[in-house]
């Protein structure tokens, strides 16, 4: 049987979201909490972020296979980022959706653009994505996916391409980087898997974003200092701040290291209405730069400390 576009995506989400899942206590809490508040775990969006644009056109290329297209264009010049999403055509704001971000290398000084380059170029040299690229043509071709062969492809999207790939960084890259945008060095840090998960507020059996927030500080979360979005907008976020992990880096002199580093958390979102041009409503389903900018804060590796 093949599978089209809409049950790819569904496969994909599902596998993504458990490996996020692996990494990220705080995802398995939130949940917990959802199923304690009887409402339902609905995952809105996922986040990456990219320094290789090889990886990121790869990645909208398989995205293509699961039904997204690219749609509007965010730009972020203090974080150092520029940005679009990928979603499902239509007014389905329900729709899983995707939030890319690439690392803005000319916003960089060569010394450190350059610094990144390399260590493109390594990951780079760690995997050949010609099995991937022969699943993306095939299932353009066939439109659509044989179900065994859907699942190679998903393993390969959310296994091998979302994943920081080649040797660990080297601290000396990972604290240039640091010194001039700590969301590009959380980038590097944790490569180009989702940074964040997003759960449905008034899915989860919450009446608003408050509401949830409160209960989420109440069982011990950490979450950015403010809510983004005034009530009664079309669009209202906050996050959980990422927890500081150890991360593996290279030496100078090549010996094995450790350096802490911010890299995953998970956000919490309320979307609001908007005019539909026929003279009625539809809810938002894109995104607000002003807002995304601040929850990028959530996971900003400002100083690479030695452990």
């Amino acid at each position: 049987m093949r599978l089209t576009p809409d049950r790819i995506r569904a496969l994909f989400v599902d596998r993504a979201t458990a490996k996020f899942a692996r990494h990220v206590p705080d995802f398995v809490a939130l949940q917990a909490l959802v199923r304690e508040q009887g409402g339902t775990f609905r995952n809105d969006h996922g986040a990456i972020r990219v320094a290789d644009a090889g990886v990121r056109d790869l990645f909208v290329a398989a995205a293509g296979v699961m039904g997204f297209k690219r749609d509007l264009d965010y730009e972020f010049p203090a974080k150092k980022l520029r940005s679009f999403d990928l979603q499902v055509p239509g007014e389905d704001a329900s729709q899983f959706k995707i939030f890319v971000s690439q690392v803005d290398l000319a916003a960089f000084g060569k010394p450190v653009a350059a610094l990144i380059e390399q260590d493109c170029a390594g990951q780079a040299a760690a995997v050949d994505y010609a099995p991937l690229r022969a699943l993306i043509d095939q299932a353009r071709r066939d439109r659509g996916l044989a179900e065994p062969v859907a699942e190679e492809f998903v393993e390969w999207v959310a296994g091998a391409l979302m994943h920081r790939n080649g040797p660990p960084i080297l601290r000396a890259t990972l604290e240039a980087v640091a010194a001039v945008s700590g969301e590009a060095a959380s980038a590097l840090a944790l490569g180009p898997d989702f940074n964040h998960v997003t759960i449905d507020v008034r899915a989860a059996g919450f009446a608003g974003i408050e509401a949830m927030a409160e209960a989420m500080r109440r069982k011990g979360f950490r979450l950015l200092p403010a809510i983004q979005g005034a009530p009664g907008t079309k669009l209202r976020q906050t996050a959980t701040m990422a927890a500081t992990v150890a991360t593996p880096v290279r030496e100078a002199d090549g010996r094995a290291g450790t350096a802490q580093t911010e890299k995953q958390f998970v956000e919490i979102i309320e979307r609001g209405p908007v005019p539909d041009g026929k003279g009625g409503t539809k809810v938002f389903k894109n995104f607000l730069a002003a807002n995304a900018e601040k929850i990028f804060d959530a996971a900003s590796t400002k100083v690479a400390g030695r452990l």
